[in-house]
């Protein structure tokens, strides 16, 4: 089969994706929340960490808040201990790049936050985190959905699939000749 056909029942799956929607909007602070933790990675991102630093502030409820160009260790030590603390009322508001803040999300969710508890703002989604199957490494690179990129882990030749992991935090990578017969 060349490479300009599709495989057959792979046009149906055009329909059925699990790529994160972002929109325009800012998510609100949600009211119910009795404690927060704020975290904005990046210059674009700052300014929404800002205003919903500022919006909880006026409610009264306590907020942990932090400012990061990237999350690196010393970001994801005190991230850590503040899931570790979380009670009933915790809310995780997320803004930043695409791949880090399904990161984060990823291991609060790991740490025992449920979804609704979390909401995100992506400030960008060029940056895309591929897991490789063949060798369960995960390579971050710009790289649209369809796109290829060069598994870090193996050199094999991935493709950006239209499916999104959340355990992840990251898009599912397939062989970019897998259906190449030799």
């Amino acid at each position: 089969m060349s490479s300009a056909q599709t495989a057959p029942g792979r046009e149906a799956e055009a329909d059925h994706t699990s790529v994160p929607r972002w929109g325009r909007d800012v998510p609100e602070v949600d009211p119910s929340g009795r404690h927060f933790a704020v975290i904005a990675i990046g210059r674009p991102a700052r300014a929404v960490g800002e205003a919903w630093a500022e919006r909880i502030a006026a409610s009264g409820a306590p907020c942990w808040v932090c400012y990061a160009d990237e999350p690196d260790e010393p970001l994801l030590r005190a991230f850590r201990e503040r899931l570790a603390t979380a009670v009933v009322g915790w809310r995780l508001m997320l803004a930043g790049p695409e791949a880090q803040i399904a990161r984060l999300r990823s291991e609060a969710v790991r740490a025992g936050a449920v979804p609704a508890e979390i909401r995100m703002h992506a400030t960008e989604t060029r940056s895309r985190r591929v897991y490789c199957p063949h060798c369960r490494s995960i390579t971050e690179a710009d790289v649209a959905v369809g796109g290829r990129v060069t598994c870090h882990g193996c050199g094999l030749t991935l493709v950006c699939d239209r499916h999104f992991s959340r355990r992840l935090a990251a898009y599912m990578g397939y062989a970019a000749d897998a259906e190449d017969a030799p």
